[in-house]
């Protein structure tokens, strides 16, 4: 199971969105967004970090990523994939490969 959040710069947080079943992780990418996916089979947390998006919002979302994963497990680790350099594994969890 997935959750996925999207940062929210007014608020300085990340917002839960609701995700059909039927959409593809992959369409939720947007160069202007942060979104943060807690991977429970994992036990990973990914922060995507869309080209658009700028220096204090990356380092803001990284502070409240930290809340998330608390309220999961914290043993969880947490990894940021930047947009055009994501990783195999971050590339399979939102089904791009």
């Amino acid at each position: 199971m997935i959750f996925i959040y999207q940062f929210k710069e007014e608020l300085e947080d990340f917002e839960e969105l609701e995700v059909h079943e039927n959409v593809p992780l992959f369409e939720l990418l947007d160069s202007d967004k942060i979104l943060l996916f807690v991977d429970m089979h994992n036990r990973k947390v990914w922060i995507w970090e869309g080209k658009n998006t700028n220096t204090r919002m990356k380092f803001i979302s990284a502070q409240a990523a930290l809340h998330i994963r608390d309220k999961y497990d914290r043993t969880f680790t947490i990894s940021s994939v930047d947009e055009k350099d994501e990783t195999a594994a971050f590339k399979i969890i939102v089904g791009l490969l």
